[in-house]
């Protein structure tokens, strides 16, 4: 009897890209609705997955840990994990998975994991991955962070994200650049567009399935995959930039990354970027929450790459949210996340969690232990 597998879909980009915004209104269109969700985040809390698991029944998380770093195993176990639940029918019969990466993760580890599980190997099919570019900051993303450019070499389907918020003709540049990286690279990669998060899960699945062919799981990853850095030189060029660490100490650190070893299966591969978690349990006006927001951006300055969580105010709960070269956060009036047993976000998840890159200048590294411990 020939085994049905279960697709596996990587859904990745880098951080601010929209890969969860897409990946909330894919899980509501009927081609993915019954998905299992495997979400990897970096920080102790997780607010991906609070914003998406109540539209997913079977859910993971990986937290604390890049899945293509130290959470390789955490990746392997939810996956046996949950075909266990599957199969003993602990969770529905979910038709495909979806892993959603941090947008630091590098895809090439993550398909060596898969590839060296007889399980995973016997009960789940590589089915493609799908990487998500903001037309907003694609540029200046390409050109600073390798891990970048190594999400767009393994891409089987590219999104441009965000095209509503710039003008035609930038969003037609980002599309002629994109595509001149794939040429560059000899890709065939199909390049989808979406405004607002529009994209259909059903084009998406028919550009995977007809326009380029999945890749394969055991391909070796290239040399971006294996070497990278966190900061990188322009997009076209290989050579590497070597940044040495400083060892950190401030409080709520979650996670450290260190890029100059080499990757074997089983050994982490590291970035230079750290996790902290900035608690606000107390309820404050909208105002006094952004001038907070403000005061770590004059602290942090281009050392802030990623900001985004729930926070209480007079005005009602908000989700506040800053990606790389952002001027100015996005706040939204957002009810509190529910989990699929009806249960809020607790107190101790209220807060943002800040991604920095490192290391910091001794000054704003008192600064910003300072703000943190507010």
């Amino acid at each position: 009897m020939t085994i049905q597998k279960i697709p596996i879909y990587l859904l990745t980009g880098f951080l601010g890209s929209g890969k969860t915004t897409l990946l909330k209104e894919w899980l509501q269109q009927t081609e993915l609705k019954d998905s299992a969700l495997i979400i990897n985040e970096l920080g102790e809390v997780g607010v991906d997955q609070a914003l998406l698991t109540s539209a997913a029944e079977a859910a993971s998380l990986v937290a604390n840990a890049c899945v293509c770093c130290s959470g390789l195993s955490g990746l392997s176990e939810a996956l046996e994990d949950l075909f266990w639940a599957r199969l003993q029918r602990r969770v529905h019969k979910f038709p495909q998975l979806i892993i959603e990466t941090t947008g630091l993760a590098m895809p090439g580890p993550i398909l060596e994991t898969l590839a060296q599980s007889p399980l995973l190997l016997e009960r789940y099919e590589w089915a493609g991955t799908i990487t998500c570019v903001s037309a907003n900051a694609y540029k200046e993303v390409l050109l600073e962070f390798r891990e970048a450019q190594a999400q767009l070499s393994k891409a089987d389907v590219c999104v441009l994200t965000k095209t509503d918020v710039v003008s035609e003709h930038d969003a037609a540049l980002a599309r002629l650049h994109l595509s001149e990286f794939f040429l560059h690279h000899g890709l065939k990669t199909p390049l989808l567009s979406s405004s607002r998060a529009d994209l259909r899960a059903q084009d998406l699945l028919l550009a995977l399935t007809t326009q380029h062919p999945p890749s394969a799981i055991a391909k070796p990853f290239e040399q971006t995959d294996t070497h990278t850095q966190h900061r990188a030189g322009p997009v076209f060029e290989d050579h590497d930039h070597v940044h040495t660490d400083a060892c950190a100490h401030l409080p709520g650190h979650s996670t450290a990354h260190d890029p100059n070893q080499p990757h074997a299966h089983g050994a982490s591969l590291q970035h230079h970027a750290q996790a902290y978690f900035w608690r606000m349990p107390d309820t404050l006006f909208l105002e006094e929450r952004l001038l907070q927001v403000q005061r770590l951006q004059a602290c942090l300055g281009s050392h802030l790459l990623r900001l985004k969580g729930f926070v209480l105010c007079h005005e009602g709960p908000h989700l506040i949210q800053m990606s790389p070269f952002d001027l100015s956060p996005l706040v939204q009036t957002h009810e509190l996340p529910q989990s699929t047993q009806g249960t809020v976000l607790p107190a101790t998840a209220l807060g943002l969690t800040v991604i920095v890159s490192r290391p910091l200048t001794p000054s704003a590294e008192r600064a910003f232990e300072a703000l943190l411990s507010l």
